[in-house]
């Protein structure tokens, strides 16, 4: 099969698939633990993609013809492992294999284009058993991101029934964030270079209507959310928008340093907030290298904010990528700032102007360095003056 439609394609979200290069556990024949499951997904996961790219490579080396046709056909492997996971769940919902299992059970469906019987089996215990448990938390992201009923009472549940008024604000703006890549996702398929694609896989694509009808729905819940987080949660929620100041962000670079944000003020700032197993981050690095290079001596600067598990997984990747610019290490994917600045996805893009007001989101590219070389010509004459 050609891999199925994601329901956020163009972008990384928080809730991540499990990857290649994460360390396997050791399990002996015949475990049937949650940890043998886990290794025997991710080894099936990897011989997958190791099968599909020899025969993406070998049709490219037949020639254009052959790579025009090409389909890869193999079933993804969570079809055949979500129900496994979701069983170990079933037998104990409240065990301590349970939201482990869940979570794969869930996360292991993520990018087909019909939820799997599975999948829903799992979202329905977490509504069960743990909607008003503070567990759920960690949880939530992956059931934004679901288009089915049980999905949406979970979270409704959530908001309504959990008694911590932070998980509920944190609900709220998961749903947000979604409803934000909603929006992001159909201004990149309307472009005029992508207009005509978009418009015929409407027509013949069920499952592809069917995705741009709910996410054409979801971007129109936006202000309401945001009223409900700015009158409701005030004390949990800062909307970080165009036009807004930046909220200051005090916090560790890779060298065990703190830095601040603040200090950076007079410069124009680019905050790219990405993490190393991150597809579309990753491909960004070569622009930002020359866009680094090119406005060497004016007041910029770009600061990459990691969201990986561990700072040495950074460290290794920047020792073998170059990539000659400021890099500050929250402390892991639950760091605060994450939540602090309703990070849902990667990546994240900010570009802040010299007084440190955001004028810019998630623009990449050549787009990217326009509205960065705007800034400091508009920054020149302050700078003249001051002289």
């Amino acid at each position: 099969m050609t891999r199925p439609l994601m329901i956020l394609a163009v972008l990384a979200v928080v809730a991540t698939p499990a990857r290649a290069d994460e360390a396997r556990p050791t399990t002996s024949p015949g475990d049937t633990s949650l940890a043998a499951l886990n290794k025997a997904y991710n080894d099936a996961v990897q011989a997958f993609y190791k099968e599909r790219d020899a025969s993406y490579q070998a049709a490219k080396e037949k020639g254009d013809a052959a790579l025009e046709a090409f389909k890869f056909d193999k079933p993804w492997p969570g079809i055949e492992f979500s129900p496994k996971f979701v069983e170990i769940a079933e037998k104990a919902p409240e065990g301590p294999d349970a939201l482990g299992a869940i979570e794969m059970a869930i996360q292991s469906g993520f990018g087909l284009r019909e939820l799997l019987p599975s999948t829903l089996k799992a979202v329905k215990i977490l509504r069960e058993h743990y909607a008003t448990r503070p567990e759920i938390k960690k949880l939530v992201k992956l059931v934004v991101g679901l288009n089915d009923d049980e999905a949406r009472k979970l979270l409704d549940d959530v908001v309504h029934r959990n008694p911590d008024r932070s998980i509920q604000a944190s609900t709220l703006k998961q749903m947000l964030g979604q409803r934000e890549m909603a929006v992001k996702w159909i201004e990149m398929n309307h472009r005029p270079e992508a207009k005509e694609a978009f418009e015929k896989l409407y027509k013949s694509s069920p499952s592809f209507k069917k995705q741009t009808d709910w996410f054409v729905e979801l971007a129109s819940e936006i202000p309401a959310l945001k009223k409900t987080l700015r009158d409701q949660y005030s004390e949990y929620y800062t909307e970080i928008s165009v036009g807004a100041a930046a909220p200051e962000l005090v916090t560790k670079n890779v060298e065990g340093k703190t830095v601040k944000l603040g200090d950076l003020k007079g410069k124009v700032v680019v905050l790219d907030i990405w993490a190393t197993w991150c597809g579309p981050c990753k491909a960004m690095i070569p622009h930002e290298r020359e866009m680094v290079g090119r406005l060497k001596g004016k007041p910029f600067q770009l600061v990459s904010i990691s969201a990986d598990d561990e700072l040495k997984t950074l460290t290794d990747f920047l020792a073998k990528e170059p990539m000659p610019w400021a890099h500050w290490f929250p402390g892991g994917p639950a760091a605060k700032f994450f939540e602090d600045w309703n990070i849902t996805r990667f990546p994240t893009i900010y570009v802040l102007d010299a007084k440190g007001v955001i004028r810019d989101i998630d623009k990449r590219g050549e787009e990217l360095e326009k509205a960065v070389n705007e800034l400091l010509k508009e920054a020149e004459p302050s700078r003249s003056a001051a002289r």
